[in-house]
């Protein structure tokens, strides 16, 4: 068998993702393309492609006009099996959240809504439209419907100040039971991608979450543009048929 020869750029991805897993921080900034091909004499396109490998791989994300930083999605991959709530989960990392509220109206519910919340056509519903922030990074775009008879008098002065799970709780007295959510490929919309600071038709997650209270009425039904480059989701699976035996126990 012939020997291997490792092409450049895959050794200049092997030394980025040291140099990146050895001594960089979440967020800690790349040298530019045009500073990576002189500090390794190599050509910009060997730069380049090993970029585009680390940032596939989830240990980099870029800004249009900003530069090459370190990503944070390696490191606490969120569990769908937990209770999410994005505020939680970034504290969880380190990072400080916020909110920015782009609208809150209200609207009649047209037929999709009817379906996904099982409302009566024309009922009052709030549309809720907001950017999720960490740090300085816009995360996600969220567009969330909430049935307005469950949560009259909602504000947007509410909203800044407070999660809309503890709105939910403390002021209308809404405990969550359960959440279904679908997840799908998909690239982002020139209206979504200005508001995320990336290109247009960069890849992202969409998330379609439908949330259930104590009675089992849906509360909350949000579909969300999330960034592809700042996400990675994990799921455990349980063999259901599978059954312990003492051969299988773990000396302690």
């Amino acid at each position: 068998m012939a020997k291997y020869e490792q092409p450049l750029h895959e050794q200049l991805v092997d030394l980025l993702r040291e140099k990146i897993t050895a001594g960089m921080q979440p967020h800690d900034r790349l040298p530019s393309e045009r500073e990576l091909t002189k500090q390794y004499q190599v050509s910009r396109n060997t730069v380049r492609m090993a970029l585009e490998e680390l940032e596939m791989m989830g240990y980099i994300y870029r800004q249009h006009g900003r530069g090459t930083f370190v990503a944070n999605r390696l490191a606490q991959p969120t569990d769908l099996t937990s209770t999410y709530s994005f505020s939680d989960q970034m504290r969880s990392m380190g990072r400080t959240p916020h909110t920015d509220i782009v609208y809150l109206k209200l609207i009649e519910a047209p037929k999709f809504l009817v379906e996904h919340m099982h409302l009566p056509l024309g009922a009052p519903v709030y549309k809720l439209k907001r950017v999720r922030w960490a740090d300085d990074v816009a995360m996600m775009v969220e567009r969330t419907f909430l049935p307005a008879t469950l949560l009259p008098r909602l504000t947007v002065a509410r909203l800044t100040n407070h999660s809309l799970y503890h709105i939910m709780q403390t002021d209308y007295g809404i405990r969550i039971r359960r959440a279904n959510e679908a997840f799908y490929a998909g690239i982002i919309s020139a209206k979504d991608a200005s508001k995320l600071q990336v290109p247009s038709g960069s890849p992202c997650l969409n998330v379609q979450r439908t949330t259930y209270d104590a009675q089992d009425r849906v509360v909350e039904y949000t579909l969300s543009v999330s960034r592809g480059d700042q996400f990675v989701y994990q799921v455990h699976h349980v063999n259901p048929g599978f059954i312990q035996t003492s051969g299988d126990a773990v000396n302690q």
